[in-house]
C-alpha cells in the first residue's frame, strides 16, 4: 500500500483520511523528518488483556500498527457508535456518523500513546505529533471493505466523533485534533483540523460536524488522527 493513499480521519473522531487532499497544515514537515528508524514491543500492559491486542495485525491494520485497545464494527449507513477499552487509563468511544455506504462494513479501530505501543513500518517510526501541548492519544480508522466510504454531513449531528477519558486526567484544558495526510511532494504531514474542545473534568469530547474537502476512508487505508491538549 502507498503512503499516497494514507489519509487520517478527523477527530471527534474524529478522524479523517484524505488521500491527497485535507486541510492546511499549521506546518509542513519532510517525511525524512517526520520519520525515524525505531523500533517498538508490546507493552506490558497491552500484554494483560488479549483484548487489546487482538487487532494488532495485518490485517485489520496495514502500516504503522497501534498495540493499544481495538475493535471492529459493523459501520450502518446511517452511522455507528464504537467503544475501545480502557488501555493505559485512557478509554475512548466515540461514532461515525452518516455515510455513503448502501450496506453495513467493517471498520477497525484502534488507539495508542506513542509510548512504545506502535510498530514500525518498512524500517521507519510512526511520524508523532507535535503541536502545541502534549500529544497524548492517537487514533486509527481503516476501511475493510471494498468501498470508499464518505461521510455525509447532518446539521446538529457528527460526522466523528472521540470522547477520550484519562483517569490520570486530561495534559491540559483544551484539546486540538489532525490527521495524516499527504502533503507536498508526496510526503506525510499532519493537519490539524479546525477544533478546540473544552476539557471537562478528565474528559475531552472531539466532534468534527462539517465534511472537510477530501474527507473520506478509501478500502484497507488507514485514517491515523492525533489528539494535543494545552492548558
Amino acid at each position: 500500500m502507498s503512503r499516497a493513499g494514507v489519509v487520517a480521519l478527523a477527530s471527534a473522531l474524529t478522524l479523517a483520511a484524505c488521500a491527497g487532499h485535507g486541510i492546511v497544515p499549521q506546518s509542513s514537515q519532510s517525511d525524512s523528518s517526520l520519520m525515524q528508524n525505531a523500533t517498538s514491543t508490546v507493552p506490558e500492559d497491552a500484554m494483560s488483556s488479549p483484548d487489546l491486542t487482538k487487532c494488532a495485525t495485518s490485517p485489520p491494520q496495514y502500516m504503522w500498527i497501534f498495540e493499544g485497545a481495538c475493535t471492529t464494527i459493523d459501520l450502518k449507513p446511517t452511522g455507528s457508535k464504537f467503544a475501545l477499552q480502557a488501555y493505559r487509563s485512557i478509554t475512548v468511544t466515540g461514532q461515525i456518523g452518516k455515510n455513503n455506504l448502501k450496506a453495513p462494513a467493517k471498520v477497525a479501530i484502534a488507539d495508542a500513546t506513542g509510548g512504545g505501543d506502535i510498530k514500525t513500518y518498512k524500517g521507519k517510526a510512526f511520524p508523532k505529533y507535535k503541536a502545541k501541548g502534549t500529544t497524548f492519544i492517537y487514533a486509527v480508522a481503516i476501511n475493510q471493505s471494498k468501498n470508499v466510504i464518505k461521510p455525509i454531513a447532518q446539521q446538529g449531528k457528527p460526522v466523528l466523533q472521540y470522547v477520550i477519558t484519562d483517569t490520570k486526567g486530561i495534559p491540559g484544558k483544551q484539546c486540538g485534533a489532525a490527521v495524516l495526510a499527504q502533503g507536498a511532494h508526496g510526503s506525510l504531514v499532519w493537519k490539524p483540523l479546525p477544533i478546540q474542545a473544552q476539557v471537562k473534568g478528565k474528559t475531552v469530547t472531539i466532534t468534527q460536524y462539517e465534511v472537510p474537502r477530501g474527507f473520506e476512508l478509501p478500502p484497507k487505508t488507514p485514517l491515523y488522527f492525533g489528539v494535543n491538549c494545552y492548558s
